[in-house]
Order: structure tokens, then sequence, then C-alpha cells
């Protein structure tokens, strides 16, 4: 009786280089970089903390910070997936290149008679030629269809291989090197070099409350920095060496570069939409080592490079620009502007009742293009909304020119975002100062608006506003009112005068104190009180206006449409002023605009792998798409009344194509071969071969 031994293991060296090498681990690697990739793609990178609060909610905002998909790209885990799928693919074509290669040279003509019978596509025939006129005839019909082929001679026949196609194999080469090539590429340019020099060279990322002038020599990478990626807001004039990287959320380092740069000059122009259609700068470059000099353009798609840094213009911004404004009170008797200057990204602090406020400047644009409808504007009260929204059946872009957007922040911290245009906006013939609100970022703007008078400004409406918080005004306002009535002989004069002077007063309380009243009017009597007490209001507010003028020494207003709707304006507006968030109103009165642009630095000597990693993954992919493998073998059997000829074809794919090409090669063989007279050999040559 016998005894089976039982089955040997590799050793565990040899099993976890085949599975290292192997392609399941390859494919989970490839999939969790893809997940991984396609995170770093949705999620923005590298946002305020505060902003992925606001979009995920405090709990999983923590926990995606921890995992590290704010910064995908630089984690450990990331470059550690891209090392490991480096080295397996790398183990993978060490394995297998070889062998590859060799199979390419091998004709495999060692192949047995009876192995051929069992391929798919086989035949076999019989002929009265000669070895050598056989021999002959095989190899250029082998020859003819584009095979190479090898003979050799035994006791037993001779055998001829043939082979098609064998760059296949490249195909495959090509397509794991390139992975090779790509992951190295990604890792030459990830910021493995600047997280070393932080880890082992004692770099310190710096806070954004730390201005670049003022960062410490640990705060500055060399410039001999492997790769990286920053940017840079210049004005025009300015010169700099260096360039800012983001380090993480909240801080940043400075990146020394081989070159200083100047803005000479920015250039921008727009569609009518208002959208940028070409901007670009010109430079100068300095050499700081040989102190060369030269000048070129920056554009989209056209970047400077010099000395492997590629200098590209990413965008552009504002550089500092000088506005004058006027800051209108919203309460008390006071109607005339206070002046003052501010400048862009430098905070403002404006003193008001006793207590302080600070404007914080966000953006400046000297035109801001809407889109608005057709249908945008019938109703005055909720017009500047409509036309500000992006539908309607027909859009019309229109240019409402300059507009400063700036948060305005009390002492307590509460902080309220304004967007405030410089120019009035003509609504129903009407035109209009517009002012955009909202107390969250992720929130779109609600306007609201003041009717602009004859010299297009809000000075009437403030003028009227403080004239109706001042008592005194009012009384010579109903005064004024009574005079001007002569018709009023079936009503006694004390009465309406009472009425309009109570009715300007309880106006004058803001919020819903007069409607409240007119509310409980008598039901059947309170479309005639309404009516009356709303005419009564207007015209005392008229005359109220005109005494606001004259106290200044400006002309009377004549009677219009035109002065009539700009009191209805007024009296819509003033009854709604307590919901507007500041205790004063912003006018951009004038500007000195100071254009900035926006270059990104970057050095990428990866760049250049990745492009050639990437050619060679579309060259190996057609390689093994195009190129089909074929082989043929041919043993030509001597018998006694002639030879015997055997014929086999395979391959790894069995295409149409391939099967077109073997009925080609069949008919091709038994045409220059059989011997057709023979009673042994069928008519019909599909007989004898098997089907695909």
């Amino acid at each position: 009786m016998t005894t089976q031994n039982p089955p040997t293991h590799p050793p565990l060296r040899q099993r976890f280089w085949d599975f290292f090498g192997s392609m399941r681990l390859a494919i989970g690697l490839l999939s969790v970089l893809a997940i991984a990739s396609a995170i770093g793609t949705l999620v923005k990178q590298n946002q305020p903390m505060i902003a992925y609060v606001n979009q995920f909610g405090a709990f999983w905002a923590q926990w995606f910070e921890r995992l590290g998909l704010y910064d995908v790209y630089n984690q450990l885990w990331f470059l550690a997936i891209l090392f490991f799928l480096l080295a397996s693919t790398s183990v993978c074509l060490i394995r297998n290149t070889p062998k590859m290669l060799r199979d390419m040279r091998d004709f495999k003509n060692h192949t047995r008679t009876n192995s051929l019978r069992h391929l798919p596509e086989h035949d076999e025939w019989r002929s009265q030629a000669s070895l050598a006129d056989l021999t002959q005839h095989a190899a250029d019909v082998l020859h003819e269809q584009g095979y190479q082929t090898r003979a050799k001679k035994s006791k037993a026949g001779t055998y001829i291989s043939a082979k098609s196609g064998r760059f296949n194999r490249i195909g495959y080469v090509l397509t794991h090197l390139a992975i090779v090539v790509i992951c190295l590429g990604g890792l030459i340019d990830s910021e493995l070099s600047i997280r070393a020099q932080v880890a082992l060279f004692g770099k310190v990322p710096q806070t954004y409350s730390n201005t670049p002038g003022n960062v410490p020599k640990n705060g500055v990478l060399s410039s001999g920095t492997l790769s990286y990626r920053g940017e840079k807001r210049l004005v025009e004039g300015e010169t700099i060496g260096h360039a800012e990287l983001t380090y993480d959320q909240d801080h940043y380092l400075l990146q020394e570069l081989p070159f200083n740069i100047t803005l000479n000059r920015f250039a921008i122009d727009f569609y009518s939409t208002g959208m940028p259609k070409r901007f670009a700068s010109d430079v100068t470059v300095t050499d700081k080592a040989t102190k060369e000099t030269f000048t070129q353009i920056i554009e989209v798609n056209h970047p400077l490079r010099y000395k492997g840094v590629a200098v590209y213009q990413a965008s552009f911004d504002d550089g500092g620009s000088a506005f004058d404004l006027d800051v209108f009170p919203l309460n008390g008797t006071v109607a005339q502007a206070e002046k003052t200057q501010a400048t862009m990204y430098q905070p403002k602090t404006l003193s008001y009742g006793g207590k302080n406020y600070s404007l914080e400047w966000r953006e400046f644009k000297t035109m801001d293009v809407k889109p608005f409808g057709d249908d945008a504007n019938k109703n005055l009260n909720d017009a500047v909304q409509k036309a500000l929204q992006t539908t309607g059946r027909e859009k019309v872009f229109k240019n409402m020119g300059p507009v400063i957007n700036f948060v305005l922040r009390d002492e307590q911290g509460q902080d309220v975002e304004l967007s405030n245009y410089m120019s009035p906006l003509t609504i129903d013939n009407f035109p209009v100062l517009v002012s955009g609100v909202r107390t969250d970022r992720n929130l779109d703007f609600v306007y609201s608006f003041i009717p602009a008078d004859g010299e297009q400004s809000p000075r009437d409406f403030m003028r009227l506003r403080a004239a109706l918080a001042n008592s005194k005004m009012r009384e010579q306002a109903v005064a004024q009112y009574m005079r001007s009535q002569t018709n009023l002989a079936n009503f006694p004069a004390g009465a309406v005068q009472k009425s309009a002077q109570k009715t300007i007063d309880l106006f004058a309380q803001g919020g819903n104190a007069l409607s409240d009243v007119l509310a409980r009017a008598p039901e059947d009597q309170k479309k005639v009180i309404v009516e009356f007490t709303l005419s009564q209001l207007q015209a005392t507010m008229w005359q109220l206006l005109q005494l606001a003028r004259a106290a200044e020494g400006l002309p009377a207003l004549e009677s219009s449409e035109h002065n009539a709707t700009f009191m209805q304006i007024s009296i819509k507006r003033l009854s709604e002023a307590a919901d507007y968030p500041a205790p004063f109103y912003v006018q951009l009165a004038g500007f000195k605009q100071v254009q900035a642009s926006v270059l990104q630095m970057t050095r990428s000597p990866g760049q250049f792998w990745v492009y050639l990693g990437s050619l060679m993954l579309v060259l190996g992919t057609l390689a093994m798409m195009f190129i089909q493998e074929r082989r043929v073998w041919l043993h030509i059997l001597p018998t006694p009344d002639g030879h015997r000829l055997v014929c086999a074809m395979h391959s790894s794919r069995r295409t149409l194509a391939y099967q077109g090409a073997w009925a080609r090669l069949r008919n091709r063989l038994f045409d220059l071969t059989a011997d057709k007279s023979s009673n042994n050999f069928p008519d019909n040559l599909s007989d004898k071969s098997s089907a695909p």
C-alpha cells in the first residue's frame, strides 16, 4: 500500500512575492486610489474649516478632517497607496517581462502532432508532392499572409512553426510600465519634498495672520525644493521673489524662487456679458544669480517658463483700490453724509451713535453684469429681487456699474454682508439705488433699494428721512399742507390738521404704527379712510421734503409725475427702514482702481514622466486592442503513399477576424499542397475542420 505525500506549500517569502506582484492587489490599490481621487475632485481642497462645517455639519466635518479628505493628495495614506501601487506593478514587471520577451522570440516548434489535433482550429490532408516542394509552398503561403516561420526537420517529419503579432506582448509591458512611470511622476510632483523640509530641516508653517513680509527664515523653503505649486498676487509696479504655498487650511509657507518678477502692467478685456475675454500680465524677470533681465507677456495657456519654474496667469484681483465714501445716517435728524476714504483689503472703522463699526472689504468691481428678464420688473416692490434672479424666458445682460462688497461688523462681533451699487438701476422707468444684504455667505443676497433724486443720488431721500425724524419740521409740513389745501370748505380745518399731524407722527414712529391704527377702522369705512390717510400722508411728506430742501438753500421741486413716483417709493422704503440691518448707508462716491494679477508658480519635474506614462498607456492599450498574436503549426509527416499535413492555429482571442484568418490560411495551404485527385481527401475542406 502506497502513502501519498501531503502537498508542499511554497515558502512564505515566495508567497509574499507572488501576492505583492499579483493582479488582485494592483486592482485593489487602483480602486482605492480612484475613489480617493474622486473625493479629492468633488470636495474642494484646503478650504477654511467653517466652510466644511457649513457644508457637512460639525460632526461629519470633524471626521472628514481626521480622514484627511480636505487635502487628499498630500495625505500619507494616499502617497502610501501610490507607493505600493508603484512597487506592486514593478514586481509584476520584473516577474513577467523576461517571460514575455522570451515568448515573443520563441516559435514553439516542439509541439507534438497529437496536441495539434486537440486545438479548436486544425485540419489535415494528404499530398503526393515532395517534401521540399511542400515545405517551400507552405513557407511561401505563411510569408504571404504576414507570418514569420521556422522549420525543423527530424526523422518523424518536418515541423514548420509560424507566428504573427508578436508585439502584442509589448502592449502588456507598456501598460504596466506606464502605471509605474505615472506613479513615479505623481510621487515626484507630490509635496513629499515640502513635508520632508518641515519634518527634518526645521521649516515651520506660518499662520495666515502673519503677513509674508514678517515671515522668518524658517518659514521660507529653499529654491531647491523638488516640486511645489503656489500663488502670488501682484499689483502693478510690485516685485516679488517668492510664492505662497498652502500647507494646510490654516498655514502656509513661502517658496523662494530663482528669479524676481515685476508686474509692469496688467490688462483685461471683457465680453458684453461681463465675463473676462482676455487678461494678461506684462512682467520683467530678473535672474537672482546672473542679474540678467527679460520681459514677457503671460496669458492664460501661455505661461512663462524659466529655470524649471512655470508661471501661469491664474486670475486677477483688486490690488488695493482707493474709495471715496458717503456715509448717510439712517436715524436721527442729520441728513448730511460723512465723507471718508477707504482702501481695499484694509478694514475701515466708523463711529456712529457712540459705537464702533468695522467695514471689512470683500470685493470691488468696476462693472457687474446681471441677467435681466423681460418680465422681471412688473411689481416695483420686488422688482430688484426679480430683476437679479436668473430665471425668465428671455435674458438681457445689463451692466449695473461699480459695486462694493463688504462685511459690517459691530462691537459684539455680529456681522452682515452688504453689496452696494454706485450707480442707480432703472426699474419701471425710475432710478433706484440698490443694496444687497445677506447674513450667511452660503445664501443669496436679498436686495432692497431707495429712490434716486434728480442728481442720481440718495440725498433727497436722506433729507426726507432726517426731516421725518424732526417733530418741529413735521409740524411745519402739516401747516404748509393746510395752507396748500383749497378744497376743505366742507371739512373742519382743525380736524383735518389734527388728522394730518397724527398721520405723519404715527408714520415717523416707524414699524407698523400707522398700519395698526388703520386696521382698526370700521370695515364699512376702511377703504375710504385708508385712501384719504395715504393721500394726506403723501401730501404732507411732499411738503416735508420741500422744507428740508429749503433748509439747505435748495430750490423747491416741481410737482410732476416723476416726483410723485419718488414720493411713493420713498414712503414705501421709509416704512421698511427698520428692516435694513445697518445704522447707516454706505454710498460709493468715487474710486481709483488698482489692478492686481494673480500668478501661479509651479515647479513640476514629474510632469514629463506623467505625460510619458500617459503616452505609454495609450500605445500599450492600442497594441493590446489592435495587434492580435497568432501562432500556426504545420507538420509534414511521411507516409507510404506520400505525405500527411497536419495544420493548426491558436490565438488567445478567438474573434471573427481570427476565424477569417484561419479560413484564408487553410484554404490557401490546401490549394498549393493538397492532392486533390486523392479519393481519400474530401471535396469540402471545412468538413475536416472543427467548429470554432
